[in-house]
């Protein structure tokens, strides 16, 4: 099989990373431990998401570790022959300039560091994340993409892709 596979929220569990870094930041628990991003977890305003992510989101690039098991798990279907393909959207990848060489090169820095293996690796841009997905799902011609965030998920089963949706508290709604 041929495997497309996103990275924030499946490879890692971007949710513990925002509740230990956001009570830090933020000062207080977390408002909703089933929301997504800092948003939605903390109850901040877009400044505060900002503030937020230009203090901590290159600790999360470059330390946040993979969850437990993934690069066994992704390792095993890699020696079983299947391929697998990284599709992400994150935030400044797609930039052509130094700021998104930069966010490319941490990316690839830390999928090699962490043992994954790759066929590929396809950049979105976040504000356009399920079109970019699905683009980077027909360029590989995966027959299925591993996924958590709700919207993508449903954009890209609707549009023909089967997806295996990756358990979250945020996407049990759907």
């Amino acid at each position: 099989m041929r495997i497309g596979v996103d990275c924030d929220g499946v490879l890692t569990d971007m949710s513990a990373y925002i509740c230990k870094y956001g009570e830090i930041f933020f000062q207080r628990k977390p408002t909703n431990l089933a929301g997504y991003g800092t948003r939605e977890i903390f109850g901040c305003s877009a400044d505060e998401d900002i503030r937020f992510g230009l203090r901590y989101f290159f600790t999360y690039c470059k330390r946040w570790p993979p969850r437990s098991g993934a690069v066994d798990v992704l390792n095993r279907l890699r020696q079983k022959g299947h391929k697998l393909y990284e599709i992400t959207a994150r935030k400044f990848v797609t930039q052509k300039n130094p700021l998104g060489l930069y966010s490319r090169h941490m990316f690839r820095t830390w999928v090699k560091e962490n043992g994954f293996q790759f066929e590929d690796i396809y950049f979105c841009e976040e504000e356009h994340a399920p079109e970019d997905k699905l683009s980077g799902c027909r360029k590989y011609a995966v027959d299925i993409m591993i996924d958590d965030k709700p919207d993508v998920a449903l954009y890209l089963a609707n549009q023909g892709i089967k997806v295996l949706l990756f358990d979250t508290l945020y996407n049990q709604g759907i």
